[in-house]
């Protein structure tokens, strides 16, 4: 397969691509900005009670 055929096959498979409208962009944007700190806040929260618990391990040993 040559590259011209490849790029020229490409380009038409992009023309049937359904896009979303603006406004379904914007909201799934929304939601998935949401959901990233949603999860970056519980990532955060669960790393600082861990760090908290291993100080209190540390503080037991010594």
């Amino acid at each position: 397969m040559n590259l011209t055929k490849y790029f020229r096959d490409a380009v038409s498979e992009l023309h049937r691509v359904s896009w979303p409208t603006r406004q379904q962009a914007i909201r799934i944007s929304i939601v998935v900005l949401a959901v990233t700190f949603v999860i970056a806040f519980m990532l955060g929260f669960l790393d600082t009670f861990l760090a908290w618990g291993y100080q209190q391990l540390l503080k037991l040993s010594a």
